[in-house]
């Protein structure tokens, strides 16, 4: 019986450690999910802190604050409010006045602000705070709020706060796709409830249990053990925001983490039960079988064991007097065993030698048992000898393996080896890939040995797959690349024309990336890049593909769709999803896209011409202001194709003299004298005719032939302007327009000069026109560049002034001597209510900074006479004259030039008169 049970025994009793032990580690499993969960959900609630933070702060930048206009700001907010998480927001002075609320009409009497002491802190620290759970003064609710200081001059003025309905936290932690029976709560500083699931709206405002009040105190996160309010046993962890503190907790019953140990431990007792009954019924009968015989051999067995001759007798039982005979013949072979054990220990220990420095793992088996193991194979896999030896060789195997066993065996059994990779799991539980070889070794038992030598080829696999995925992902955003891009574009093209679906293809351009690259630097470029690889992912199906074409272009590939119009709804929420807030170095940045789309069947069935077609399309918003999706459709091809054909042309027209210069004057409002004169080009195409700049600067500018162009624009007008003012006509200054591409050059003032010097045109006769947009770019830079041009003795306007973005701050630093009105708010002088406004802002703006104004596209008296009452300087359109070529201004310029002289000698008849 003692011998049974110290078989069986110790087997019951690891199976019972075994038990325990992966309870163990289910336990600390299910404890970790938890506090993987809590870190998550609070990365979760402060991203979205920040987000809505994040707009505050660029609401707060709003100029109707500092004006005063409580209504505009009303309306303003409103339009924010739809992009945040919040149900109101509020703007209140440094006393806690409430100036705007949401929740009221703009306009209506307001009460203190709700949580003075939060307001107190946001205008002292000058940052942004998060609340405590407080009632709200308008609807007398439970509210928390997100709070930013307005600053102006350094100085936090008012404060904008965000209202968040705890409710609605609380459902968002019901939408987290946890288990049900987890119990999630979010707390503020003073430990009491903001939301909770489930049951959120019964527990806003209530204090935390005992238990998780006390670990707040102690430490910003923890585990705990207590009791929930409805007095459930949980375990749970929790963490505090660092910026924000609010704190996350999540318990899990204690009845889910003993639940399998239970089960375990009455299996175990019935398990237990029916061995000690078996145990004892198998000791009874193997004593009175055996026992006793046994008992009559032990003397024997043991002089033989001595090496003392011995006699044995017969015994009436059969197998202990077999056992007899088998021990006289022991006896006699023992002499001659014993030199052929020498022999062979002598042989394995040379075996166990060569063995043991092979640098690759071997392993010796039988029957599919592991018989020994070398080194190497402990150091590939971490198991020991002592682990092994006895042990199925299939535990060393991945399951997937098993199902390929008897195939090997069967090549081995009739060739003797096999050769291949198989993959194989470590004692840590990590699935490796190995390079095997087995072979069949001689034995004269019936079960064969075999012989297993492998290695790990880990590395050479991680370097194969790394290889693969640079080779078909883009490095920065982890998207498909170009080449992995066109595979799928292939395999979708194919699967709707199988399935007879709609498939569309989204040509993504990012808005005016460039200036944030060049401002901030390559690596906030990057992270910008990664956070729209973000926002796209989030946008589309899971079934769909992003991928990265290179610098700030991204497609987008839809298939399955029922029609084209899908498409249209995906790129909306494309474009409202990337015009939201990006906070790049602490500040917040805007960007927006262009999206061009082009779908199969109604477009084309051909891959390379639906990504032309998609490109062409994003062009054309970008070409119609750029925030926006266009579909394809055949006039984009036709203008494309233009473009191509203007663009070979272009080239060709400098060398066949087809460029030509027509002049504009530039009128005194004042005296009516000629001030000034434009130079214009014009194309002189032999097949279209008069080709104006509207339709083929932009293609000079990306072509790069937009500078020999400007050369010859300088050139051209400097020498006709010298022969002008040599022959007396002329002795205002030639106003030429500058290209961003030129002003972008680090030796624009050097080949200004050098233009100047050969046609010997005097830098105060010249007159360069920038627009807002090339000196905005990169506005440090700008300034440097138009104090050189100053510098050299060129004067300076800026054109189109009120259609970009100036920054009057920057303008006041702009050495610049003049500002030009655009045309589009002269065209409705003087009954447009909104272009007299504009107008008279403009020519009070110059007037403050000293510059003169010139106002373009005049083409009727009653404009000239508005411009003169408000006083505008300079006036040119039609109504003076149109642009004209060299020879028809020239003599334009006489005649005027006539006309001026017999007026003086008119007047100075008349005068002589008079005083006779």
């Amino acid at each position: 019986m003692l011998l049974v049970l110290a078989c069986v025994l110790p087997a019951w009793l690891l199976v019972a450690v075994v038990t325990y032990a992966s309870y163990q580690r289910e336990r600390t499993e299910a404890l970790l999910e938890v506090e993987v969960a809590s870190r998550r959900l609070l990365r979760t609630i402060e991203q979205k802190a920040d987000a809505d933070q994040a707009v505050l702060q660029a609401l707060a930048l709003s100029a109707e604050i500092d004006r005063g206009n409580l209504a505009a700001f009303h309306r303003q907010a409103s339009q924010v409010l739809r992009h945040t998480s919040g149900f109101t927001i509020v703007l209140s002075d440094a006393s806690g006045q409430q100036l705007v609320n949401l929740l009221r009409p703009s306009g209506t009497p307001l009460p203190q602000h709700g949580d003075r002491e939060l307001l107190k802190r946001v205008l002292q620290s000058g940052e942004p705070a998060l609340s405590d759970l407080y009632v709200g003064p308008v609807k007398g609710q439970r509210i928390v709020s997100i709070e930013v200081p307005v600053v102006r001059d350094g100085v936090p003025r008012y404060a904008l706060s965000l209202g968040v309905d705890p409710a609605l936290i609380s459902r968002h932690l019901s939408q987290q796709e946890l288990p049900p029976d987890w119990v999630v709560g979010i707390f503020d500083r003073n430990a009491k409830f903001i939301a909770r699931s489930p049951h959120g709206e019964r527990f806003a405002g209530r204090d935390a249990v005992p238990e998780l009040r006390e670990a707040m105190q102690r430490a910003p996160e923890g585990w705990i053990e207590g009791t929930t309010t409805e007095g459930i046993p949980v375990s749970g962890f929790y963490a505090r925001s660092e910026r924000y503190g609010w704190t996350v907790a999540i318990g899990i019953p204690q009845t889910r983490l003993t639940a399998g140990l239970r089960t375990s431990a009455g299996y175990y007792a019935a398990g237990l039960l029916l061995l000690l009954l078996g145990s004892l019924a198998l000791a009874v009968a193997l004593s009175r079988r055996i026992a006793d015989p046994v008992q009559a051999l032990v003397a024997p067995a043991l002089a033989l064991g001595r090496g003392e001759p011995v006699v044995v007798h017969e015994s009436s039982i059969e197998e202990p007097d077999e056992v007899a005979r088998a021990l006289d013949r022991a006896q006699q072979l023992l002499l001659q065993r014993a030199a052929e054990r020498d022999h062979a220990e002598e042989k394995l220990a040379l075996a166990a030698k060569a063995l043991e420095s092979a640098a690759e793992g071997v392993v010796i088996t039988r029957n599919g048992r592991i018989l020994t193991v070398n080194r190497a194979f402990s150091m590939i896999t971490g198991y020991s000898a002592e682990d092994m030896v006895g042990q199925p060789l299939s535990m060393l195997l991945i399951e997937a393996e098993s199902a390929h066993r008897e195939e090997r065996r069967k090549t081995i059994m009739d060739t003797g080896v096999w050769q291949g990779e198989v993959w194989g799991r470590r004692k840590n539980g990590e699935v490796y890939p190995a390079w095997s070889s087995v072979s069949r070794a001689p034995s004269g038992k019936d079960e064969p040995i075999f012989v297993s030598v492998f290695s790990d080829i880990s590395a050479a696999k991680q370097y194969e797959s790394r290889l693969q995925h640079l080779a078909h992902y883009d490095a920065l955003t982890e998207l498909p690349n170009r080449l992995l891009f066109r595979e799928r574009l292939s395999d979708m093209l194919t699967r709707a024309e199988r399935h007879g679906n709609v498939l569309a293809l989204l040509f993504i351009d990012l808005d005016r990336f460039k200036p944030i690259n060049d401002t901030l630097g390559h690596q906030a470029g990057d992270e910008l890049l990664q956070r729209v690889a973000e926002r796209l992912a989030g946008c589309v199906r899971a079934s769909d593909t992003i991928a990265r074409l290179g610098g700030d272009e991204f497609t987008v590939l839809l298939d399955d769709l029922h029609s084209p119009d899908e498409a249209g709804i995906i790129a909306r929420n494309i474009l409202d999803a990337l015009e939201r807030p990006y906070i790049l170095h602490g500040q917040a940045q805007f960007i927006s896209a262009s999206i061009g789309i082009a779908c199969y069947p109604s477009d084309s069935d051909d891959a390379e011409t639906l990504l032309r077609q998609a490109d062409m399309a994003m062009y054309r918003a970008k070409q119609e202001g750029r925030n926006a999706y266009r579909f394809f459709a055949p006039e984009i091809n036709l203008q494309a194709s233009e473009r191509l054909f203007m663009a070979n042309s272009l080239r060709a027209a400098l060398e066949r003299d087809e460029l030509k210069l027509v002049f504009q004057p530039a009128v005194s409002l004042a005296s009516g004298k000629i001030e000034g004169i434009e130079a214009l080009i014009r194309w002189e195409h032999p097949e279209q005719g008069t080709i104006l700049p509207s339709r083929f600067i932009s293609l000079a500018e990306e072509s790069g032939l937009i500078e020999p162009i400007g050369e010859w624009v300088l050139r051209e007008a400097a020498q006709r302007t010298r022969a002008w003012k040599e022959a007396g006509l002329f002795s205002g200054r030639i106003a030429v327009n500058l290209s961003p591409r030129q002003f972008r050059r680090s030796d624009l003032a050097a080949r200004l000069l050098a233009v100047l010097s050969e046609t010997g045109l005097p830098p105060q006769a010249l007159e360069f026109e920038v627009t807002e947009g090339m000196v905005m770019e990169h506005p440090e830079r700008g300034v440097l560049v138009l104090t050189e041009l100053v510098a050299a003795g060129v004067n300076v306007s800026i054109d189109d002034f009120g259609t970009g973005y100036s920054s009057l701050a920057y303008l006041k630093r702009f050495p610049v001597h003049r500002l030009k009105i655009d045309r589009s708010f002269v065209s409705g002088l003087p009954d447009d209510r909104n272009d007299r406004s504009l107008t008279r802002a403009v020519v009070a703006i110059a007037k403050s900074l000293g510059l003169s104004v010139i106002a373009e596209g005049v083409e009727t008296q009653a404009q000239a006479d508005f411009l003169r009452r408000i006083g505008c300087d300079f006036a040119q359109g039609h109504h003076f004259s149109k642009p004209l070529r060299a020879d028809a201004l020239e003599a334009f310029l006489r005649t005027r030039a006539g006309a001026a002289s017999e007026r003086t000698a008119t007047t100075a008849h008349a005068k002589s008169e008079s005083e006779a």
